[in-house]
């Protein structure tokens, strides 16, 4: 087999990357966030397409990737020209909170063309007219470190993060997923799930088409910047960014089943919204709002989780996925997943070896303050439960 060959493209316009990215997507098995369904919906959102990575082998495209440039200054010392994988380095775009990171790779080649692409990019790769000197990999998951570490480069680690999630078969074996719970959470949400239950008949029901569902993602979005806003937080909808790219995820995805928009109801009362990633079998909980109630023993979080889990476990799907972040609520409903982690992987070079024997010494994280808070952050304000 010849090798893969590598290639910077800036000449597609949105509708050829559209069709290209489909095209590997269905040789791939990419989570949600690297379907065209996340990608296409962030590039319209931008604006405009930042250079796309392409790899191929035999004249087959079998690796995509989109990068944005960014240059690096901090303290006024550092400065380092490198770029961003499906992230632009900005907390008000980066707060949609991509996970799961990394290339869409061709599953006859997972696992073994990803590090010839860094290399590539960290190598003969000219990217805004300048080589590259770093690449950002927010949200990947940990244990993808060492298929997308060249030999020889350095590595360096901003943050990690825990995530946690419910086997749906476990479910349905269980026959009640209260019963799977700690004690002290089963009691609190069978309290709350009898509650609920006296005021009318529990239902999560999935927005039947895009219209009803941007409806009910405007009534989300209140019930979670008043949540939000009681916190001292601004919310994901505080970001204009955010929000018009919930709506082109939800008018896109939720018409082929790929988005499902649940609006959790006692009887006539609202106690809230999941706006949930299916990906196969896999269910991510990605974003929610929810009317509290005065009764503090009403916990409308768990109780729309719980509808949501019982749900998907009873349509034969396998995980129901909290994504990223040390929430107790996810603590509470799920055991742990894969960690997630930020690489900034580096081509040696006097200013990244200096700051990198810096940073060593002084166990300070790398990446820019700005970059940290807008991946490792982000979904703290765009996600919560109650």
């Amino acid at each position: 087999m010849n090798g893969p060959e590598f290639a910077l493209r800036t000449d597609l316009p949105l509708p050829a990357l559209g069709e290209q990215w489909r095209a590997l997507e269905a040789r791939a098995a990419p989570r949600f966030f690297l379907s065209w369904a996340w990608i296409g919906a962030w590039l319209e959102t931008l604006g405009t397409i930042p250079p796309v990575l392409e790899g191929r082998i035999g004249g087959q495209t079998v690796l995509l990737g989109v990068v944005v440039p960014r240059h690096r200054v901090e303290a006024g010392l550092i400065r380092v020209h490198g770029a961003m994988l499906h992230s632009t380095g900005v907390r008000g775009q980066d707060v949609i909170a991509v996970e799961y990171n990394g290339f869409l790779v061709d599953r006859a080649h997972d696992g073994q063309i990803e590090a010839a692409a860094v290399a590539f990019l960290l190598g003969p790769a000219r990217l805004a007219g300048r080589r590259c000197d770093e690449l950002h990999i927010v949200a990947t998951l940990a244990e993808a470190e060492a298929r997308l570490v060249p030999p020889g480069m350095l590595v360096q680690r901003p943050a990690r993060k825990p995530s946690w999630r419910v086997d749906l078969a476990a479910v349905r074996a269980a026959g009640d997923f209260p019963a799977l719970l700690s004690a002290n959470t089963r009691q609190q949400l069978r309290r709350a799930l009898r509650g609920y239950a006296a005021r009318g008949p529990l239902a999560a029901t999935p927005a039947a088409d895009a219209a009803t569902a941007l409806r009910w993602l405007d009534a989300l979005a209140a019930l979670h910047q008043a949540q939000w806003q009681a916190r001292g937080e601004p919310g994901g909808w505080a970001f204009p960014f955010f929000a018009r790219f919930q709506r082109r995820l939800v008018a896109g995805g939720v018409p082929d089943g790929r988005v499902e928009l649940l609006r959790v109801t006692a009887g006539a009362r609202e106690l809230g919204y999941l706006l949930n990633l299916i990906e196969g079998d896999h269910v991510m909980a990605f974003v929610s709002g929810f009317r509290f109630d005065p009764d503090p023993r009403l916990k409308p979080g768990l109780v729309c989780h719980a509808l949501a889990i019982a749900r998907h476990a009873e349509a034969g799907r396998a995980v129901y996925d909290f994504l990223a972040g040390a929430a107790r609520y996810k603590a509470s409903l799920g055991r742990p997943g894969p960690e997630f982690a930020y690489l900034l992987i580096q081509r040696p070079t006097p200013m990244t070896r200096a700051e990198h024997a810096l940073r060593q010494l002084l166990r300070r994280p790398a990446g820019g303050d700005q970059a940290i808070e807008a991946s490792a952050g982000a979904s703290a304000a765009s996600r919560a439960a109650g």
